[in-house]
């Protein structure tokens, strides 16, 4: 699909009631909602990978995890508690999760689905989730998380989340980034830094709230961690095919040609 005409559609889905025929066209058209078993895979290693990064720098594995953008089914929580981590507080904006996505998630992720027959079981499981919630919670936890969920922040609202996320870290906050056009995923044709190419302005017509990216690079994240009062533990960037022919706005002129042209990172960070 032309990833011009996808911009479109969702422009025209920006209207009360467009969530749920978001959601609709999701599950019964292109048919994301359920995940397949691939894709929860690669949550269960996402998962793993946050595990992972936080012994490396604390020695053990974290009692408590407070995630940054539940989703519609869990399926980072399930497999955190699935690692060991014993009580998984996740927030997002708008209350997205449903039971039955929640239980398809469990049955692959947990190999049953009985912690998923009510909204009680799964707060006695362990998994606490808090939605709609525009703010990190008031408590505190040994480990924050997000993945691929900082791009789709605007800008004016990281500095405060960042701040919540440093009042609520105990050690470490773990984050995974994807800084490329997420259109390009549907459209082999696009380049994956394929909006680069536009002003802030231009790029508006494209970025809608059921597409938004805010489309800083991996710097301006380190920048940001460090002025909310974090100290860098480790960072890692994954770099992409550099275009060969693409016009880069002027509003990208500071940045170097591999802080541009990185697909996705890992920050690692702890509360000063």
């Amino acid at each position: 699909m032309d990833w011009r005409l996808k911009a479109l559609a969702f422009h025209a889905l920006d209207v009360p009631g467009g969530a749920a025929v978001h959601h609709f066209l999701q599950r019964y058209v292109t048919r994301t909602w359920p995940r397949p078993s691939a894709r929860l895979d690669s949550t269960i290693a996402i998962a793993q990978r946050a595990i992972e990064l936080y012994t490396k720098h604390a020695g053990t594995t974290p009692a408590s995890v407070i995630e940054i953008g539940a989703g519609r089914d869990l399926a980072v929580p399930l497999a955190l508690r699935k690692q060991g981590v014993a009580e998984v507080t996740s927030i997002d904006l708008d209350r997205l999760a449903s039971l039955d996505l929640i239980a398809h998630a469990a049955r692959h992720i947990l190999g049953s689905d009985d912690i998923a027959k009510s909204w009680n079981e799964i707060e006695q499981f362990g998994i606490h989730y808090r939605a709609p919630c525009s703010t990190v919670p008031d408590a505190i936890a040994d480990c924050t998380c997000s993945n691929e969920v900082l791009e789709h922040v605007p800008v004016d609202q990281l500095p405060s989340l960042l701040q919540g996320l440093r009042k609520a870290t105990r050690y470490l906050t773990i984050h995974s980034i994807d800084y490329s056009d997420h259109y390009a995923r549907s459209d082999s044709n696009l380049s994956r830094f394929n909006f680069l190419r536009y002003s802030d302005a231009q790029w508006s017509r494209y970025n809608s709230r059921f597409q938004f990216v805010n489309r800083l690079r991996h710097s301006d994240y380190l920048s940001l961690f460090l002025e909310a009062g974090f100290t860098i533990v480790e960072a890692s960037t994954t770099p992409g095919i550099v275009p060969g022919a693409l016009d880069i706005d002027a509003r990208f002129a500071p940045y170097t040609c591999d802080d541009l042209f990185t697909l996705n990172g890992v920050i690692v960070a702890k509360p000063n």
